[in-house]
């Protein structure tokens, strides 16, 4: 049996923990796995874009490289 997982973050605002959130969608990236950011209410949400990897390669924090672009 085949699965497919998608994790939905439902975020008011600025992450926190941006490295382990970092680390956690490299990680992810080697896995069948997408992630989904919602931003609801009107804060920045600036952060959100460094963890989409259509500019670049998302690296976690000891530099390692996703496997491809899952956000």
């Amino acid at each position: 049996m085949q699965v497919y997982n998608i994790l939905l973050i439902l975020t008011d605002g600025e992450i926190n923990d941006m490295g382990e959130t970092k680390n956690t969608i490299v990680e992810l990236s080697y896995f069948p796995c997408s992630v989904i950011i919602i931003g609801v209410g009107n804060a920045n949400f600036q952060q959100m874009k460094e963890l989409d990897g259509d500019d670049g390669v998302l690296r976690n924090v000891a530099g390692a490289a996703g496997l491809h672009d899952i956000v």
